[in-house]
């Protein structure tokens, strides 16, 4: 063995290099309990012992262990999971689901999912009655509880192979190696080895030994003149560096900034307004009569009674009134209906962005304009891959004297390439109580297939009239959580809010590359 190679040795090599020589072969734990390294240290000396032939690998296990994930934590304090209390419930007599959902234990969600399993087991059948047993074993969900939630509830380490395998299979089913927040199982798997030096190995620490190998130059040394007597050792460049993760903005907040900047560029104005809205600029502005669907309690967020938004002007509010009533000026019939201004007047979180556009319509805006608004909007929805509760719409509107549907297809085609990088895109006709003719642009995932983008028109003389806008104005209100879908190459839009870091790093975050690509590259 030359002399070059003793210089190279690290501090951490010839620890691990001596433990071997003296106590070797040994498993990792043994080489790491008997140098006194930490994983981290222990992990380095031997994959650079390993890359220089040093030492050798007699055998490796891989060992595959199960830990409860967040879902699964809160499980195991209830003491049940949904699929056991559903059963139990049925068995006790309660066929009804909405009636089983009352007990407020799990949410509507997690009941649906634990029905949706059990019927798919057939331990449970559905017809037009309710819920019946087919199966009152339960099948395999006791013995997840019996197996899994009982031993690691004991603190006791619970090895995936131990399982009985229909056991394993429904375990691995809920372990997802993606949105680990939502997992109920989280699978781990880790590797163990028995090593041993090689000849090699043992000539470079025989080499080595005695002499003082210096790795970092320090003042110290300098001063006292150690290093006259000493060698050292050199850099070896072709050794991976550890990956050192940088601070970083969110990818969606950098997609969000981009999408405003695009706009801006195009000499937009942006519009902002507050979360809290009553439902006067939200719904009766924009010319949604007081008993449409959408506007129902199960279908917006309503704010307790005494919160209140800054009404608007009494002559403003008067003319929305009428073109409720009979149509006022604007040549309509309106909704005839009694309009009632103490409803108009109750707050709530805002359900859509259009009512920047309403507000922005109502304070005396440039003509010819154009605005836009990123607004935080808020919906009963059932959350899925392409649903939250809480969204960001892009919202914008183009007023003037020669503004027609023909623009407004245009700007629709910009969102849908520019800045979804959508391949495919189509319109589909539409109705909205705000608009006419009214428009709605669908885009094709490459994994989610078709879905709606969102909604565009030309506004209604019913909301234009009573604001004093006399020339056509177009109008659009689109999700941009689902533009992010493709945009960032996801295909969940509860990705968005992963907090895994790992996942976070693999999302496309390069401004420059989100918007323009036209092919989602």
């Amino acid at each position: 063995m030359s002399e070059t190679v003793s210089k190279d040795l690290h501090p951490l090599e010839k620890t691990l290099l001596n433990w071997l020589s003296e106590h070797g072969p040994g498993s990792d734990m043994e080489a790491m309990a008997g140098t006194g390294m930490d994983e981290g240290s222990y992990r380095r000396a031997f994959q650079w012992l390993l890359s220089r032939e040093m030492a050798s690998v007699i055998s490796s296990e891989k060992t595959v262990t199960v830990e409860l994930g967040p879902v699964g934590a809160v499980y195991a304090d209830k003491g049940t999971t949904p699929e056991l209390a559903l059963l139990e419930a049925v068995k006790n007599g309660t066929s009804s689901l909405p009636e089983i959902q009352k007990n407020g234990l799990f949410d509507r969600a997690q009941w649906g999912s634990a029905m949706g399993a059990l019927v798919k087991a057939r331990i449970l059948k559905k017809d037009p009655d309710g819920l019946s047993l087919n199966d009152p074993s339960g099948g395999v969900f006791p013995l997840i509880w019996s197996s899994v939630y009982s031993v690691i509830g004991r603190g006791e380490a619970l090895h995936l192979s131990t399982l009985d395998e229909n056991v394993a299979a429904e375990v691995s089913n809920r372990a997802p190696k993606r949105g680990k927040s939502r997992a109920e199982f989280v699978i781990n798997e880790t590797g163990s080895s028995v090593i041993e030096i090689t000849s090699s190995g043992r000539e470079a620490l025989e080499s080595a030994r005695g002499k003082n190998t210096i790795g970092i130059l320090t003042r110290e040394i300098l001063a006292s003149g150690e290093w006259k007597n000493s060698s050292f050792r050199r850099y070896q460049v072709d050794i991976p560096p550890s990956r050192i993760h940088i601070g970083r903005f969110h990818p969606y907040a950098m997609f969000l900034d981009s999408v405003r900047n695009k706009l801006q560029a195009m000499g937009f104005q942006e519009m902002k307004g507050s979360l809290a809205e009553s439902e006067f600029w939200n719904n009766d502005a924009l010319f949604m009569p007081q008993f449409h669907p959408a506007r129902d309690i199960h279908d917006a967020y309503y704010l307790e009674d005494g919160i209140e938004v800054e009404p608007p002007s009494r002559d403003l509010g008067d003319k929305v009134r009428a073109a409720h009533e009979n149509g006022g000026s604007t040549g309509g019939r309106g909704w005839e209906y009694t309009f009632e201004w103490a409803r108009s007047l109750k707050a709530i979180m805002r359900s859509q962005g259009t009512a920047l556009s309403a507000r922005t319509l109502g304070s005396n805006p440039d003509i010819p304009g154009k605005y836009f608004g990123i607004a935080k909007c808020f919906r009963y929805d059932q959350v899925d891959a392409t649903h939250l509760p809480d969204f960001f719409q892009v919202e914008g509107i183009v007023l003037g004297e020669e503004i027609n549907m023909r623009h407004l297809l245009g700007l629709l085609k910009l969102f849908a390439i520019e800045v979804a990088g959508a391949t495919e895109y189509k319109f589909v006709p539409a109705y909205f109580p705000f608009t006419e003719p009214s428009v709605e642009l669908h885009v094709k995932h490459p994994t989610l297939g078709w879905f709606e983008m969102g909604g565009a028109g030309l506004f209604r003389r019913e909301v234009c009239e009573p604001m004093g806008i006399d020339v056509p104005v177009i109008a659009w209100g689109l999700g941009l959580d689902r533009m992010a879908l493709l945009a960032l190459g996801l295909s969940d839009i509860r990705d968005l809010l992963n907090p895994d870091l790992a996942r976070l790093r693999e999302m496309k975050s390069t401004p420059e590359k989100l918007l323009g690509s036209g092919n989602n590259a």
